[in-house]
């Protein structure tokens, strides 16, 4: 586990801002988590594919480079980096 240090005059009032700084992080995230989720369901019910057997035909070269094709594959990276960066952000523990 990383750990980073903060030495504040104010530490309780610095804690109480990064607190409230992750939380709002998280609102935003779980936000676009919704939203990429609610796209990639759209692209699923007009191919009648999975995203996930999609994105593994799409990496193998097998689904060609069109327009659908790219928004579909940047849908799918970007929920998967938007729920990695939730999950290290649920992680985070802040110490007095």
């Amino acid at each position: 586990m990383a750990q980073i240090i903060i030495r504040a005059q104010a530490a309780d009032n610095l804690k109480n801002l990064i607190k409230g700084a992750v939380e709002n992080q998280l609102r935003i995230i779980n936000f676009g988590i919704a939203k990429t989720k609610r796209k990639l369901r759209e692209l699923e019910k007009e191919s009648g594919m999975d995203s996930k057997y999609f994105y593994e035909e799409f990496q193998k070269g097998k689904l060609g480079d069109d327009f659908k094709s790219i928004r579909w594959a940047g849908e799918y990276e970007t929920l998967e980096r938007l729920q990695k960066d939730c999950n290290e952000l649920q992680g985070v523990e802040l110490c007095s």
